[in-house]
C-alpha cells in the first residue's frame, strides 16, 4: 500500500465517531481505519477497539488486505481514479491561557497525592514540584486536567478525569474520560475540524531537563506517582498501551528510555522497544510487574501506580533505630522484587525524595 496515502485511524469527534466493536459489541468503542484518499472506512471490521485490556480487538489494514487481496486491488483502482492532492493539515493547538486559567490544587487527584506523599499537606515541596512540572489543572467538580503540551510548548489537548481522593481510583460512574478539545468544540471555541494529534503527557519536560533519563508509563496517574517518588527521571505517559506511534516516539530520539508497561502490556511494549531503539534511543523494558504480579494482580490489570501505592500508602516504619521514609521503603521493596532495578539506580544516579 506504499503507492497511495496510508490508511489512518478515525479521529475522535464525539460518540458518533465511535462504532460498534465487532468483537465485544460495545456500541461506542470502535474506531475505523479510513482510506487515505477517500476518507471512508476500509471495511467495518477494520479498526481498533478502545477497550484495549478488556477486548483488545485490532484488525489492521495490512492484515485485512492480506486476508482479502481483491480488496487491495480495488483500493488501488480508487487511488488511480481519484488521486489525493489534499495538503497535510497543521496540528491543532489550544491557547496556553487556558492552561494558566485551569491551574489549581483543588482536584480530588491532587488531594490523593497529598495523602500519598505528604500527609494531606498542600504546603509540600513534592506536590509543588509536580504542579509546576506538569501544570495540573482542575475543573469545578474537582476533576483533574492532564494537559498534553508538546516540546514546542504548544497545548494539544487536555484529558479530564475524576478520582476518589481517598483511594486514588478513577470514578467512572460520572462519565469517565472527557477531553478539553471536545468541550471547547461544543462551546464553539475551537473549529469543528480541529486537528487533534496527541503527544505524550509530560512531553514538554524533555526540553526543560535535557540530561535526564525518561521513564515511560501508560497512565498519567503512574507518571505523576513515579515522578513524586523518583524525581531524577522525566516521567511521561503514553495514554494507553497501544498509544506508541512512531510519530509520537520521535521526540525521544537520543534519550535513555526505561519503559514500565502495565501488567498486561509487557510483550507489546517489548516489541515496540525495537522501534524506540531504531530512532536512536537506549531502551530498557522493566519486567517488574511481569515477574512479580500475582494472579489477582493480573485479573485487576495493575500498573506501576498500583505497585507504588502499596508501599507509599502504609506510612513509615522503624528499622535499626531510625525512621525509614515512604520513598525509601518503596525503593527497597522494588529492589527486592526485581534486583535488576539496582542497576538502573546505579546507572542513572537515581535519588529519592524523603
Amino acid at each position: 500500500m506504499n503507492d497511495y496515502n496510508q490508511p489512518y485511524l478515525e479521529k475522535y469527534s464525539g460518540r458518533a465517531s465511535r462504532h460498534k466493536c465487532p468483537k465485544c459489541g460495545d456500541p461506542h468503542s470502535f474506531a475505523y481505519y479510513l482510506d487515505g484518499n477517500t476518507g471512508q472506512p476500509i471495511d467495518k471490521t477494520v479498526g481498533r477497539c478502545n477497550h484495549e485490556s478488556g477486548c483488545g480487538y485490532h484488525y489492521t489494514p495490512k492484515q485485512f488486505f492480506i486476508d482479502n487481496p481483491a480488496e487491495r486491488e480495488r483500493h488501488k483502482e480508487v487511488m488511480v481514479q481519484s488521486p489525493s492532492s489534499k495538503p497535510k493539515r497543521e496540528i491543532g493547538h489550544i491557547p496556553f491561557s487556558y492552561v494558566e486559567r485551569s491551574l489549581s490544587y483543588n482536584s480530588s487527584f491532587v488531594h490523593f497525592l497529598c495523602g500519598l506523599f505528604d500527609r494531606y499537606s498542600l504546603e509540600s515541596p513534592t506536590i509543588e514540584r509536580l504542579m509546576q512540572d506538569y501544570a495540573l489543572g482542575a475543573t469545578k467538580d474537582g476533576s483533574v486536567i492532564y494537559w498534553q503540551i508538546d516540546t514546542n510548548g504548544r497545548v494539544r489537548t487536555g484529558k479530564v478525569m475524576k478520582y476518589d481522593p481517598e483511594t486514588g481510583h478513577r470514578i467512572k460512574e460520572t462519565g469517565g474520560i472527557n477531553w478539553i478539545h471536545s468541550i471547547m468544540k461544543k462551546q464553539k471555541l475551537l473549529p469543528e475540524d480541529y486537528n487533534l494529534t496527541q503527544c505524550f503527557f509530560g512531553e514538554h519536560l524533555l526540553e526543560m531537563y535535557p540530561n535526564k533519563a525518561v521513564a515511560l508509563v501508560e497512565s498519567e496517574k503512574s507518571a505523576l506517582i513515579g515522578a513524586g517518588a523518583f524525581p531524577n527521571y522525566i516521567w511521561l505517559a503514553s495514554g494507553g498501551k497501544s498509544q506508541l506511534s512512531i510519530d509520537k516516539l520521535k521526540v525521544l530520539k537520543g534519550r535513555t528510555v526505561i519503559m514500565f508497561p502495565d501488567v498486561d502490556g509487557f510483550e507489546y511494549w517489548t516489541s515496540k522497544a525495537k522501534e524506540v531503539e531504531a530512532i536512536g534511543c537506549k531502551v530498557i523494558v522493566s519486567d517488574l510487574l511481569e515477574k512479580n504480579a500475582t494472579e489477582e494482580d493480573r485479573v485487576n490489570k495493575i500498573d506501576l501506580a498500583d505497585w507504588l501505592i502499596r508501599y507509599l500508602s502504609d506510612g513509615t516504619v522503624t528499622n535499626a533505630g531510625y525512621e525509614v521514609s515512604e520513598a525509601e521503603r518503596t525503593l527497597q521493596a522494588m529492589k527486592e522484587a526485581n534486583p535488576a532495578l539496582q542497576l538502573l539506580i546505579d546507572t542513572f544516579n537515581l535519588t529519592l525524595i524523603a
